[in-house]
């Protein structure tokens, strides 16, 4: 049986209510002559529904005490008033009552607007149910994915560690720089899941210091020195997750590409690493000092460089496109779009 409370100052019309909602299979909890009365009533018995007068004596009258009850305690409220003039029905659409019926109405309308009122409120609550429940979900799927991460960037950790030793106990240069190349483009991988598990958010990842970091591991990586500058500047972005992978190994294999090529014999120079925003999407511009790409190579088919042939496949994943200029050593521009 749901329970109602009824609000006005004239004691006659509370009876009749409590009559005619009584016969129609309703309890009334609860009867008030004023509006501050009402909210201390409804605090005290929470009924399923209020239906209130508006005009009423005290210093609270029925739009006040209506603001009240339905958003400090959630109870759902029908206005029953003798006014219907543009200044009443303004001041009631702004505290969004579940009905608004005049005076005098009949017993039919009365029922009709409780039982509305009354299905309106189930339905929201249905709702506010299963979007609780879709949060809860939601909370759940994203303490996994974060455990996977977490999971996944401690592994990828343990294979750089691995390698790292490796590189110790190996003279041949060229083993050597086959190593420190797979130990960066690890590295690209983990620092991702890396911030993901620091992040609240699992969808996108912070450019700036993601790419920050993985300068320095490749600095580390190639042993830089000063003779070869490496410098980068990133906006402050973010892009989602698989997207700064790509650019994360696009980097690695375009900065180890200029240091085997671009400056030969110690050649001193500088290579400058450029991400900038393009609407929903992303440039990224490395740039070199060096010698050159080489006169009458394709870069976009040439496949003697491993490097490039990893970088044209991801652009074309991503449906990019890639660009190359001679002026002054070589420069790669690649747009990603959104």
């Amino acid at each position: 049986m749901h329970r109602i409370m009824v609000v006005d100052d004239e004691v006659m019309i509370t009876d009749e209510l409590e009559e005619m909602l009584g016969s129609n299979g309703y309890q009334v909890v609860g009867k008030a002559g004023s509006g501050v009365l009402a909210v201390d009533l409804a605090e005290k018995l929470h009924p399923d529904l209020v239906l209130m007068d508006i005009v009423m004596p005290g210093e609270m009258d029925g739009i006040e005490a209506c603001g009240h009850i339905q958003k400090d305690m959630d109870i759902p409220v029908v206005f029953l008033t003798a006014y219907g003039d543009d200044a009443h029905v303004s001041r009631a659409k702004a505290v969004y009552p579940y009905g608004y019926i005049m005076k005098p109405y009949h017993d039919d309308q009365i029922k009709a607007v409780v039982e509305c009122a009354l299905e309106k409120k189930k339905r929201e609550q249905n709702i506010e149910e299963t979007l609780n429940g879709f949060r809860l979900q939601a909370e759940s799927c994203k303490l996994k994915f974060k455990e996977i991460h977490h999971r996944v960037r401690n592994n990828l950790n343990v294979i750089t560690s691995f390698l790292s030793l490796k590189s110790l106990r190996i003279e041949d240069k060229r083993c050597l720089r086959v190593l420190k190349e797979i130990s960066a483009r690890v590295y690209s991988i983990a620092d991702v899941h890396d911030r993901l598990c620091l992040s609240e958010d699992l969808e996108t990842v912070p450019c700036q210091k993601y790419f920050g970091n993985l300068k320095r591991s490749l600095e580390r990586a190639y042993l830089i020195t000063e003779s070869v500058r490496l410098t980068m500047e990133a906006e402050d972005l973010k892009l989602d997750t698989e997207k700064i992978l790509s650019l994360g190994i696009m980097i690695t294999e375009l900065v180890s590409n200029a240091l085997k090529h671009a400056f030969p014999k110690g050649m001193p120079g500088e290579i400058r690493i450029d991400i900038r925003r393009l609407g929903h999407g992303a440039v990224l511009t490395v740039t070199d000092n060096g010698i050159g790409f080489p006169e009458g190579l394709d870069f976009r088919k040439t496949t003697e460089a491993m490097g490039l042939e990893i970088v044209r496949t991801l652009v074309s994943q991503w449906e990019g496109t890639m660009e190359m200029e001679r002026t002054r050593g070589t420069e790669f521009k690649i747009t990603l779009p959104a």
